[in-house]
């Protein structure tokens, strides 16, 4: 993928359009592991209660072939509250920058250290103040591999069933 960088991905879940800022319905679902094991897991974690992962991406970052993550910030219309990225092997840093020093004192940049086997979950002003990246230089290990999780609401099947319910309603209107 090069939207959001250089690295390898695959996608499962529904799928955010960024270009056009929807979600469309599944075209891949949810592997087994994620359903069965890691939501399970992730539902019982006070900062994640309430949320219901739909969607999840893999990324597999080689430092020898230049990989990388490019900094940004997840967009708030296309995903909930929080972001759970779970970080299977290789460890790295990921750069926050404060993005709202006028609604923060929070430092201008931060490297954080995200060691395999770890979660990393994203709230707040953390998810939607600061955009995060990966350097090539801040891949600590030959190969670093994550899984990022996060509930994305239908925003076509919404759309279409505002279409549906407009029209129903004028339907209704012109029986009365």
């Amino acid at each position: 993928s090069r939207f959001n960088g250089h690295q390898f991905g695959k996608r499962w879940g529904v799928h955010c359009n960024l270009r056009d800022r929807r979600v469309n319905a599944a075209e891949n679902p949810l592997p087994d592991f994620i359903q069965q094991i890691l939501v399970p897991k992730l539902k019982d974690l006070p900062p994640v209660k309430g949320c219901l992962p739909n969607e999840a991406n893999a990324i597999d970052y080689r430092r020898k072939q230049g990989h990388w993550l490019k900094s940004h910030v997840d967009d708030r219309k296309l995903s909930k509250e929080p972001i759970c990225n779970l970080s299977l092997a290789g460890d790295c840093y990921m750069t926050f920058k404060n993005e709202a020093m006028h609604r923060n004192l929070a430092a201008k940049e931060q490297k954080v250290l995200l060691k395999r086997r770890c979660l990393q979950v994203l709230t707040g002003s953390a998810r939607y103040d600061f955009s995060h990246a990966i350097a090539n230089t801040d891949l600590l290990s030959d190969r670093r591999v994550s899984v990022t999780m996060r509930e994305s609401p239908l925003t076509v099947l919404a759309a279409s069933q505002t279409k549906l319910n407009a029209v129903s309603n004028k339907t209704m209107q012109h029986k009365s």
